[in-house]
């Protein structure tokens, strides 16, 4: 099983004109703290009538598409200049599909963290991912994090959601690497004073009820009790053992890491911890089993996504291919 800490060595930036600079500086404050080169990418998506608009305009498509992806890197340049005014950045700027663009670069310059600001579905009650954030969460190699607009650009408390579960589980060591990769990437962002990663774990006795139903006499009640009772003991058991496992914090660590079990189903417990405790960043894991594709998330993974109102980082088993980059 991996132990070893979760070190960003290349982290890429995914910014545009439109939104603000939370995700850029959350990028560079993460590169600062861990010594990771930065890179920021841009993208230009053509819009699908270009053939279209380069016949009334008088143009061509390519020289549209070259105008519009110069002028996304004059604009990005300035910004650059004007947030990391230490740093020399020279901003990527490609042309495609953005989700497309980011897995590419991704592989293609070794990234092993990626942020980028949330886009917002438009005429909703809550925040839903828009198809770009979609793709990434599904698709992408590397741990997404996906920041909201109001969020810290260095989040000080994080949930760090597990998945205890490893008898119901396809790949039980695969799912065990994978909550220690959650912790270890929410601990490498726990990087203000006083910060705090709440290793939480939804956990149910889904059999009560059969224990109720099929007791007989008067003991129902009580053997009920005893089958909740049992069940928590073994998740206590199991969050010890994880506990147990993972690295201990070093002497210079800012953070403190609490394990916290909550009864419920996972889509309920992480949503309404992330608004009890504030939290400022949500860790998970979308996908369990090496051998899923990562073109759907897990039903109960993309239902604690698209019901959280704070930030977002999705973490992917050691093994995981994106389907972009399968030949």
């Amino acid at each position: 099983m991996r132990t070893d800490p979760f070190t960003p060595r290349r982290i890429l930036a995914v910014i545009n004109e439109s939104h603000g600079q939370l995700a850029l500086r959350s990028a560079i404050e993460v590169a600062s703290n861990h010594g990771a080169d930065l890179d920021v990418l841009a993208c230009v998506e053509p819009p699908r009538d270009i053939g279209l608009i380069a016949r009334l305009s008088g143009s061509d498509a390519d020289t549209i598409v070259k105008k519009l992806v110069a002028q996304t890197r004059a604009t990005i340049t300035e910004r650059l200049q004007k947030v990391c005014p230490d740093r020399a950045i020279t901003p990527y700027v490609a042309a495609g599909k953005p989700f497309l663009e980011v897995i590419r670069h991704v592989a293609e310059a070794g990234c092993d963290l990626v942020i980028k600001a949330a886009e917002p579905l438009t005429s909703v009650n809550r925040f839903l991912f828009a198809s770009t954030d979609q793709h990434l969460l599904r698709k992408c190699p590397c741990p997404v994090w996906l920041q909201t607009p109001t969020a810290p650009v260095s989040p000080k408390r994080i949930i760090a959601a597990i998945d205890l579960d490893l008898w119901d589980a396809a790949e039980p060591e695969t799912l065990t690497d994978l909550n220690r990769q959650v912790v270890n990437v929410a601990r490498a962002l726990a990087n203000v004073p006083d910060a705090q990663v709440i290793v939480l774990h939804a956990w149910d006795a889904i059999g009560e009820g059969l224990v109720w139903a099929f007791t007989t006499g008067k003991n129902a009640r009580l053997s009920a009790d005893r089958y909740v009772n049992e069940v928590l003991d073994a998740r206590l058991k199991a969050m010890n053992a994880f506990m147990a496992s993972i690295n201990g914090p070093d002497s210079n660590a800012k953070h403190l890491v609490v394990p916290k079990l909550v009864r419920g189903a996972p889509e309920e417990v992480i949503e309404a911890q992330s608004r009890m405790l504030n939290a400022d960043l949500v860790v998970m894991g979308t996908v369990a089993r090496t051998g899923i594709s990562g073109i759907f998330i897990g039903n109960t993974a993309e239902n604690i996504i698209n019901s959280l109102g704070c930030p977002i980082l999705a973490v992917k088993p050691e093994g995981f291919v994106s389907p972009v980059l399968r030949s």
